[in-house]
């Protein structure tokens, strides 16, 4: 069913700020393991499990995707554009996109032929500015179709390569939406008496804007923040975790101590593999916002490790999406039937 659901919201497009646009997927999916749901004013999907014992658990991972944004409508059916999030403009050359206007408008990005491309060219780096879509209309037939402001995304099915392993667009953090899901599914069948609120927030990728409204309306007692983080492959820094090898659990300075140290401690009770990283200072995820809600939410962070971030061909391996999420649950039966007061005084 993750594989499923990850193939499922992955073929369709959440871009940060327009997350409003395909909801109903997410719903198809939490409906079954939650008692209710709402979608706040910000576009952040929050989905709930009643619990008996007055205390609220977060869990916060963002829905929202990197894109592309039209600036002008040229002559000829070209589109100039800008990146909604942050996109290395390499990542675009020889792809094909759907702009998301009146109609939805097939088109290619392509660049210059390297016969026609002064060597001193070919070395520079490439800039969105350079870049432009190419959708084969006329410019008076395409103002009828697209206005500036309309968003692109490129074109990518889900592809599984070996094993349990992935690769498609939009995986951050679509991975650690499905790490709820798996929790959701596993809470069912253990008991949990605090509330569970499982929030897709909006507009991370723009700076943390669905978690900040998502956590003040929520409130909870504790946070759990899940992201992706960089996965091993060839080039990356040797202390990069590797795919399959369980969730990333950060420790840092943001982030609650004793928490942290429960978590792995169900992790060891139970089995569960996990990898380990520091984060001094800011940790680049919704936590920014949630930690600092109200008077403050003690948080932990735990990450699912992915290669190739903020491309179309984003992978991972569906078996730490697995782990995290029935760790997650265990985690959460410990602290139901542990003095949760005494694991947060410092």
């Amino acid at each position: 069913m993750l594989k499923e659901f990850l193939f499922d919201v992955c073929s369709n497009h959440f871009v940060s700020g327009f997350e409003h646009i395909n909801g109903n997927i997410l719903k198809k999916y939490f409906e079954p393991y939650t008692d209710s749901s709402e979608k706040d004013k910000v576009g952040s999907y929050i989905f709930k499990q009643d619990g008996t014992n007055g205390k609220s658990i977060m869990m916060a991972a963002h829905i929202d995707e990197i894109g592309l944004m039209v600036t002008k409508i040229l002559d000829n059916g070209f589109l100039s554009f800008t990146s909604v999030g942050g996109i290395n403009p390499a990542s675009l050359v020889a792809q094909d996109v759907t702009v998301y206007g009146k109609e939805n408008v097939f088109g290619v990005i392509g660049i210059k032929p390297p016969h026609v491309t002064a060597e001193a060219e070919r070395k520079k780096a490439l800039k969105l500015k350079d870049l432009y879509i190419d959708t084969g209309y006329s410019k008076e037939k395409l103002e009828k179709l697209v206005r500036v402001g309309d968003i692109a995304t490129i074109n990518r099915e889900p592809v599984s390569l070996q094993g349990s392993v992935v690769s498609a667009k939009a995986l951050d953090d679509r991975a650690c939406v499905a790490v709820m899901l798996e929790t959701a599914k596993e809470l069912r069948k253990l008991s949990h008496k605090s509330t569970i609120y499982y929030a897709a927030t909006a507009q991370e990728e723009t700076g943390y804007r669905g978690s900040t409204t998502a956590s003040y309306k929520i409130n909870p007692d504790i946070a759990i923040v899940l992201d992706v983080d960089f996965g091993k492959a060839p080039g990356m820094p040797p202390e990069i975790c590797e795919l399959g090898k369980g969730p990333i659990v950060a420790f840092g300075g943001r982030l609650n101590h004793k928490l942290t140290k429960k978590f792995i401690e169900v992790c060891k009770s139970y089995n569960y593999p996990m990898q380990y990283e520091a984060t001094p200072g800011k940790t680049g995820t919704d936590t920014e916002a949630v930690q600092i809600n109200r008077e403050g939410v003690p948080c932990i962070l735990l990450s699912i490790p992915l290669r190739y971030m903020h491309t179309s061909v984003e992978t991972i391996d569906i078996k730490d999406v697995e782990i995290t999420g029935k760790a997650i649950a265990r985690f959460i039966n410990e602290l139901d039937n542990s003095d949760l007061e005494e694991i947060l005084c410092f």
